[in-house]
């Protein structure tokens, strides 16, 4: 108890003093008198931000907006020549974690998946390949399928919290990309991180191998941490139909993907963003800023179902003619999930909190229902959410026709948390942001927490500093490790469990992995 207390003065602490910056904003119950900008120089000159500006909620959103069109603007990609978006060019997670006796894929080349290699494919040469702006992948008596350098190649479609996919309309599973950038993916190839004997105790979903040892990084490695910079994505792609390629509101590209019961990828595929997780470590916040955007057709919010898609047509995700026939926001075998938005802006006393509690129940859920975290901590974030969505999408409408930007008013920031001042562990007391944030298209049946019993549920309630749970002693109950903040990150989940490495029981003392918590340089 007194632990909680502690945590509690020191979130409202922060809270306060985050209020004192921004009185005008706060004191203000009417979102419409709110104002959380965009700058016309995120598109005029685009930029990855380093660090919020100040701890008031506005320069979050404005982070993350920020960071987001950055993210999409052109680059070359490595040695092929061929442009794509920045996100594109992050190193995807089968470049990282490959197979035994194997090296990730270098910073720069493109990956080309074992799931998607396929023998026989049409021969072609090394230099026309480059030419063409396509891949080229030969080993093993195999030649990867040649397809466009921002193929998207995904054969993950269970989502996290529940291991259950998301069925569009069609029948087609949704499919996720998990990527990073070079800051990442230097220190996971740095720390030898991509080998599952030396990672594994940062994978809190995989079992630990029978007979095998493994390196014990919470208690070797405490302070074992991503580097500033670092960053993580989360793509969620939808296989189109000929009505949504038509609608011309998607970021589209080709797809190769694979369904858990097929034999081989499906290539070709005309694939439609409809999720973004951007996670960011800063200098002031090493839980990383947890930012969610979606295409704003997805689904419509669970009060008001029969309201019209923004952008016209259908809902992308939401059947209306199903009406009460179909459950919401429940998977069933065979048949499309019905989804819609519980939370909207992540925002816990918007929506129907678990166990038909509210507010005005005895007693209330505590924490959420405090006049104190509604003032500071709920009612600002869901205001300025709703008024950077607005000027962003003012500013790329303002657009001249053809510009490439303005396909991205098509998207919101639906969800974006963080702790105060950067706290770990990132407990609930310490939480800011969208307490109940959620990505329909990502964590479509968690969104009021698992079994419908949690609430506030967001993305702190998994990427927590909680490890596995081990004994202490004979006879006593099992007990979490606490990681290092390292493991806040659930890349390592997608370790190949069969990798070996760090036969000395350490990590290997590298420049990258020294740099960030690991064992120190050996002194010549």
């Amino acid at each position: 108890m007194n632990h909680f207390l502690n945590q509690r003065r020191l979130v409202l602490g922060a809270m306060l003093t985050m209020s004192a910056m921004t009185t005008p904003v706060m004191a203000q119950n009417n979102p419409g008198n709110i104002v959380c900008n965009a700058d016309p120089n995120w598109l005029a000159n685009p930029s990855l931000p380093t660090d919020v500006k100040s701890e008031d909620n506005c320069s979050f959103q404005q982070f993350m907006w920020q960071s987001m069109l950055y993210l999409v603007q052109p680059v070359s990609n490595g040695s092929s020549g061929s442009k794509v978006l920045q996100f594109e060019s992050f190193m995807p997670s089968y470049g990282i974690f490959v197979g035994p006796d194997r090296n990730p894929t270098p910073w720069g080349q493109i990956p080309v998946p074992d799931f998607c290699a396929v023998p026989g494919a049409n021969p072609l040469s090394k230099s026309t390949a480059k030419n063409a702006g396509v891949m080229l992948k030969e080993g093993k008596g195999k030649r990867a399928v040649l397809l466009p350098a921002n193929t998207v190649f995904s054969n993950l479609t269970l989502q996290a919290g529940v291991g259950q996919p998301l069925i569009d309309k069609s029948l087609n599973r949704v499919f996720y990309n998990v990527s990073v950038n070079k800051p990442a993916y230097d220190f996971i190839t740095g720390c030898d991180l991509h080998k599952a004997q030396c990672s594994l105790s940062l994978a809190p979903d995989l079992p630990d191998p029978a007979g095998v040892k493994i390196v014990d990084i919470p208690a070797l490695y405490p302070n074992l941490a991503f580097p500033q910079g670092a960053m993580e994505l989360k793509t969620s792609w939808k296989i189109l139909t000929a009505d949504e390629i038509a609608s011309n509101t998607f970021y589209m590209t080709k797809g190769a993907v694979k369904s858990p019961n097929a034999t081989a990828c499906q290539f070709n595929q005309t694939l439609g963003l409809v999720g973004m997780h951007i996670v960011s470590k800063t200098p002031t916040h090493p839980e990383f800023i947890w930012a969610t955007f979606e295409h704003r057709n997805n689904a419509p919010t669970c009060a008001a179902p029969t309201a019209a898609p923004p952008l016209g047509g259908k809902w992308t995700f939401y059947d209306s003619a199903c009406g009460n026939k179909c459950t919401t926001n429940h998977y069933a075998e065979g048949k499309p999930t019905q989804v819609c938005t519980m939370h909207p802006w992540g925002d816990p006393t918007a929506g129907t909190m678990p166990n038909n509690l509210n507010c005005s129940s005895t007693p209330p859920p505590g924490y959420i229902c405090d006049p104190t975290t509604q003032k500071y901590v709920i009612q600002p974030n869901t205001a300025n959410l709703i008024a950077i969505d607005k000027s962003v999408q003012a500013m790329l409408a303002a657009l001249p026709a053809g510009n490439p930007n303005k396909l991205w008013a098509n998207y919101s920031l639906v969800g974006n948390v963080w702790t105060a001042k950067g706290t770990l562990p990132p407990s609930l007391t310490v939480q800011a942001g969208s307490l109940s944030g959620a990505n329909n298209s990502m964590e479509t049946y968690v969104q009021n927490g698992v079994s419908n019993i949690q609430n506030p549920y967001n993305c702190f309630s998994c990427h927590n500093l909680e490890g596995k749970s081990v004994n202490q002693t004979s006879g006593q109950a099992a007990h979490p490790v606490q990681l290092p903040p390292a493991g806040l990150s659930h890349i390592f989940n997608l370790l190949n469990t069969k990798t070996t490495g760090c036969s000395t029981g350490t990590l290997p003392a590298t420049a990258a992995c020294s740099a960030n918590g690991g064992p120190a340089l050996k002194s010549k």
